[in-house]
Order: structure tokens, then sequence, then C-alpha cells
């Protein structure tokens, strides 16, 4: 018979592997190099030395890119402000770029090989000027449009060339299209055929392990087996990782299905709840951030004391409200649209 020291052992084993399996944010880190070299630097073509705010105002650039330095401009002499903001070929914009780069490759390459791998097809090949592109795009920009998860980003940014800075600036779609493949997976791109190339999307969706599917991975991976974890499901790694692919492809609710007969009932119930529950609250954020009414809608939730022979009809609502994201963004469209147009 098992003792509950030895138990305990096995519990914490359990939390131990799947610490490992998530990652820990605090391992991949930004050396001291790759910030304090544009950081110097940056106080000198600015003339910051002597400025009281030179931390803050390195620090905004560094996080919002080129354009933060507005709220800055008392800060600058006027002939530096006027050179380094009105040139498309400035030191500071150079700085910036190199500064992003090396973010990409040190913090969010070197830990993924296929990320790396994908960069560097873009940086050497063929599409080189979209590589630039997106780089100084990000270089004016920061973290404007990375929300959270830089690497979905940068590969979307990529894979999706007709979404330029006009569409992104004037338009809803990259917010739209983040909203839906966060939701439905890495088939739900077909949505937005019209913003990429028909050959790099059939590339993307129908050879495994593409980039966007492994973009995609790594975006619910956390989220995924903390909900697991949150409804009780113990880690398995087979369980885990079959389940991080199936919603890395289809999505949230038609994912989790794979794991629906490795579970108990119980303990499923609460993972759709628990899902539920989470799109919930990224639908009020993404209301709050784009300034977007927040539209209602009336969900039925079941209790976990209920019987788990109401799975079923939870899943059918879970699904219902899957639609809803799609009507979520065209409200959303329209509501851009009739703000920029006035």
């Amino acid at each position: 018979m098992t003792e509950f020291s030895d138990l305990s052992e096995i519990q914490d084993g359990s939390d131990e592997k799947l610490e490992n399996a998530v990652g820990d944010q605090d391992d991949i880190i930004v050396s001291n190099d790759v910030v304090k070299s544009p950081t110097n630097e940056i106080i000198q073509v600015l003339q910051l030395t002597d400025n009281k705010n030179k931390d803050q105002i390195v620090y905004s650039l560094l996080e919002k890119g080129r354009q933060s330095l507005i709220d800055y401009r008392a800060d600058i002499p006027t002939e530096i402000y006027t050179k380094e903001m009105d040139s498309k070929d400035s030191k500071l914009l150079e700085l910036l770029k190199t500064y992003f780069q090396r973010i990409w490759e040190v913090q969010y390459g070197s830990p993924n090989e296929w990320f790396s791998l994908f960069l560097k097809q873009y940086q050497n090949g063929e599409n080189h000027d979209l590589y630039e592109r997106i780089l100084t795009r990000t270089a004016e920009y920061g973290n404007k449009y990375m929300n959270n998860c830089s690497i979905l980003s940068i590969v979307l940014q990529l894979l999706f060339e007709a979404i330029d800075d006009t569409c992104l600036h004037e338009t809803n779609v990259f917010n739209e299209l983040w909203l839906t493949i966060t939701n439905n997976g890495l088939e739900s791109v077909k949505k937005y055929a019209d913003y990429i190339i028909e050959d790099v999307m059939d590339e993307q969706i129908n050879k495994k392990p593409s980039a966007l599917f492994q973009a995609l991975r790594e975006y619910y991976r956390e989220q995924l087996f903390s909900l697991l974890q949150q409804s009780n499901i113990i880690y398995r790694q087979n369980v885990y990782e079959l389940a991080l692919d199936s919603v890395a492809e289809h999505g949230w609710l038609t994912g989790v299905e794979v794991i629906k007969r490795k579970t108990t009932s119980y303990a499923y119930e609460k993972l759709l709840k628990n899902i539920h529950s989470y799109q919930l609250q990224q639908q009020a954020q993404e209301s709050k951030e784009h300034d977007t009414p927040l539209i209602s809608m009336e969900l039925e939730l079941i209790s976990t004391e209920t019987s788990p022979m109401h799975t079923d009809s939870f899943e059918k609502q879970g699904k219902h409200y899957m639609n809803f994201f799609s009507a979520f963004s065209l409200k959303l469209r329209m509501f851009s649209q009739r703000e920029w147009f006035g």
C-alpha cells in the first residue's frame, strides 16, 4: 500500500513535470549585452546623457518603438528629434531594428529552433524585403502588435503579407485574424485567404509541423496546460501533448474532444466550463483593448455538481459559443469602419 508521503512525492513529481512541459518564463530572458548595447547608444544619439528622464525614455523606446519618442519631444533637442523621427534611415531606427532583431534571435529563436529557421528563410531568401518591413514596423511601434504572444504575431505578420502598414493601421483585420485563430486554431486561417498567398496558406495548413502550427502550439501551451490542471486532469505527457496538438489545429472546444475518452466525464465537463470562462475573459479584454462595445451573450453554465451526462449538452453550447466569435469579429469590423470613416 502506498504511504501518504509517497503520494505527495508522486504529486510533486507530476507538478514538476508539468512545469517543465509548460516552461518557466523566467528562464527565457534577454542577456544584458542585448539590452545594454542599444541603451548606451540611444542615449548618445538623442543626447540624453544629462537628462533626468533618460532611463524612462530608453525604456519606452525599447517597449513601444520609435513612435513613443513623440511623448518626450520636449526632452530632445529639436534638430536631433526632427532628424531621428523623420528619416527612414535614422540612427535611432537602425539601433531599434538591431535590438528587436536580436530579441527575435536570442529570446525567441534560441529555445525554438523551428522559429530561428523560419526567420532565416525570410531574412536571407527572396522574402527579405518582407522581413525588413516587419522588422521596421516593430522598431517603429515596439510591442503594439505583438499581443500576448510575440512569436505567433511575428509569424502571422510574415505570412499574411497583404496586411501591410496601411491595412494594419486603418482596419481591424489583424485583430480579427488574431481573435479567430487563437480561438479556432490553424484551420480557421482559410477565412482570411485574401491576405495570404494561396500556396503559402496550403503549406501552412497541410505541412506538419508548419511554422504557424508550431507558433499556435506556443500560444496555446501555457494556458491549455493550466486549464487542464485546473480541471483536475493529471499531467500525462501523451495526453497533454495530444490535446495541445489538437487545440492548435482545431481550436479550443473541438480540439479538446481528442482527450474526452482519456479522462473522466467529471473532469472533462469541468474543462469545458473552464475554457468557456477563459474565452469570456478574452472577449472582454479584446473589447476593452480595442474600445469596442461588449457584445452580450446569454450562456447557461452547468454547475460542477451536475451529472456528467450533461457533458454533451454543454459541448453543444460551447460550439454555439464558438460561432459567437465569428459574429463578434464581424461586429468588430463594422464598428472599426464606422469609427474610421466617421
